[in-house]
């Protein structure tokens, strides 16, 4: 606004149009700078501080030029519309959501309102304001001052308020994922909907695994040492399950149960089943290098893996629910764990797994047929697989 009326006085060199211009292009210079500040996150204290200073050259150059040269109509610094940005500049120092910065604004802004009606004493002659005007810009100043004050206390209350909410809502799903995989908490947390009972129709890879001959083995151990054994054994497992992408559902003593697909599906669920049962063997060799080394005897699993319909969702009362899946496919792939103690093997994958696992186009553990078996509760006999040797 100023560039075009006083362009012509910036033509002929006039002090008063260049002071003010040079101001507010500090003032400009300066914002840009602190925004680029604000999105580096660098914005320090001195930082605020000295944009505080900016605003006081850009106020009270402007002020002052007119103290300087006044106009014809001059009457005195108080009766100018100009003042207002003064206390604009108070109250723009609790904008930066500093209660000590407020303070300096108030302090800065006070010291240079101070100096303007010092220095405005030379145009006596012209000013035609009461004390009592002086005595109004006093007033003014101060609500100005406590406004500020007030803003960056409430606001930075509030900031600070929000952000302790966030993190105790992070931590929350923190918290909870451990009991119920972060997946499932964060579905849970992020979802606007209430938490009600019910279920949906899933397709999703359900894989079980269950410690040979532990119960009796855990019968010579104390309970700190049952519970280590186990926690470093489980330890070993789920960080398989969990890099293929599989939600640990429960634990049912020394057994697992993961679910691929739940609650989110991929196309590739089946593959990532069984990708995890296969390094979930590796791991427990490894883990028998470790237990042997420590004079520990070596340990033996079983894994069935199946691929099918489900139903996903809550399940319990209102009071008390868990989000799990129920269904054939579930109990199918409980009872091939479960046969692989009759087959002397260490894995079983059902051939709906196989073919949803090949359908997926990706690269598997070689798996060897094992024929079809029968299965406990289930009539039809079950094509299965295994790993080679």
């Amino acid at each position: 606004m100023h560039l075009p009326a006083r362009a012509e006085a910036l033509l002929v060199g006039d002090l008063k149009s260049w002071l003010i211009i040079v101001s507010l292009l500090i003032g400009l210079g300066y914002s840009l700078l602190s925004l680029r500040w604000a999105r580096l996150g660098t914005v320090s204290t001195w930082r605020l501080h000295l944009s505080m200073i900016v605003d006081g050259v850009v106020v009270y150059v402007s002020l002052g030029a007119s103290v300087m040269w006044p106009h014809l109509h001059f009457a005195g610094i108080l009766r100018e519309h100009e003042l207002v940005i003064v206390y604009l500049a108070i109250i723009g120092a609790g904008i930066r959501l500093s209660e000590r910065g407020a303070l300096f604004g108030a302090a800065l802004h006070g010291a240079g309102l101070a100096s303007l009606l010092i220095f405005d004493r030379k145009n006596t002659s012209l000013i035609t304001y009461s004390p009592a005007e002086i005595v109004f810009a006093g007033a003014f100043f101060v609500v100005a001052a406590i406004v500020s004050h007030s803003i960056a206390s409430r606001t930075r209350s509030l900031v600070l308020q929000g952000a302790n909410a966030a993190v105790m809502a992070e931590r929350a799903r923190q918290r909870l994922g451990v009991y119920v995989s972060e997946a499932v908490a964060s579905t849970a947390m992020n979802s606007e909907a209430p938490l009600a009972l019910g279920g949906s129709n899933k397709r999703a890879a359900v894989l079980f695994s269950d410690l040979r001959g532990f119960t009796r083995y855990a019968e010579r151990l104390s309970p700190e040492a049952l519970v280590d054994e186990l926690n470093a054994y489980l330890h070993e497992m789920v960080a398989e399950i969990r890099a293929e992408g599989g939600v640990v559902d429960k634990y049912i003593g020394d057994a697992i149960m993961a679910v691929f697909g739940i609650p989110s599906e991929h196309p590739d669920d089946a593959a990532r089943a069984i990708r995890a049962a296969s390094r979930m063997g590796v791991a427990l060799r490894r883990h028998n290098v470790d237990r042997m080394s420590r004079g520990l005897p070596p340990l033996a699993h079983g894994i069935g893996v199946h691929y099918g319909p489900m139903v996903a969702g809550n399940i319990g009362t209102a009071e008390r629910m868990q989000y799990t899946v129920i269904g054939d496919a579930v109990n199918l792939a409980s009872r091939l764990e479960s046969a692989t103690k009759d087959a002397v093997v260490g894995v079983l994958i059902s051939e709906d797994a196989r073919q949803a696992a090949q359908g997926a186009g990706l690269d598997l553990p070689t798996l060897l047929p094992r024929g079809e078996i029968h299965l406990r509760g289930h009539e039809a006999p079950i094509t299965v697989h295994t790993f080679e040797a």
